[in-house]
């Protein structure tokens, strides 16, 4: 026969205030990290919005690489 489990011990209000400080600290910086995310996207694709589908016939709003330039001496 298997020995019964020990009681786990009650979370003491210290425990219970750094698991919440942890938290909002957790979902401050995820929050930051997305924030930075959605300013890295738009960026990128200007003005286009970030929730279309993604079916743009206005090419203006594409991504465009930028070109190689040429040098004319060599």
């Amino acid at each position: 026969m298997k020995s019964p489990k020990p009681q786990k011990a009650e979370k003491t209000g210290q425990e219970i205030a750094q698991e919440q400080r942890q938290a909002r600290q957790l979902d401050d910086e995820i929050g930051k990290s997305e924030k930075s995310f959605k300013a890295l996207a738009r960026g990128k694709i200007g003005a286009k919005s970030l929730l279309s589908d993604g079916d743009s016939k206005n090419k203006s709003t594409a991504i465009k690489t930028p070109e190689k330039k040429k040098s004319l001496i060599k």
